[in-house]
């Protein structure tokens, strides 16, 4: 009994992480501000490598820097992406396109739906 009150809290946690990332990624494409941004080239940073994405708004030039996933499709420096991000906490970020945010919600899906199928194997 408690093996299967672990899988049900194990692919909760699973489903939960995938749901929270979805409605983040989608609350930036609602609500998040919606600009062209020129990729300007790669950069070491404290968290490993980000591209440099410069845009313009009314309030002025900006540059931010977009964590570079390991295996992921490279953005070409000079391309221009669609960046959605927060203006009040501009860290909160989404290039459309970004295949590894969108395999990271598939991932935690995967693995809720094998914590589910591995717990009803053991009954």
């Amino acid at each position: 009994m408690l093996n299967v009150i672990i899988f049900l809290l194990g692919a909760g946690l699973m489903f939960f992480m995938a749901l929270r990332s979805m409605l983040a990624r989608r609350r930036l494409c609602t609500r998040g501000e919606k600009v062209k941004a020129t990729v300007e080239g790669i950069v070491q940073s404290r968290d490993g490598a980000a591209y440099v994405l410069a845009f313009a708004t009314a309030g002025g030039s900006h540059r931010l820097q977009y964590p570079k996933p390991s295996r992921s499709k490279d953005f070409a420096e000079g391309s221009v992406v669609t960046l959605y991000y927060d203006p009040e906490a501009p860290e909160k970020m989404y290039v459309e396109g970004d295949k590894s945010v969108l395999g990271a919600e598939a991932l935690y899906a995967g693995i809720g739906v094998a914590l589910l199928v591995l717990m009803f194997a053991l009954l």
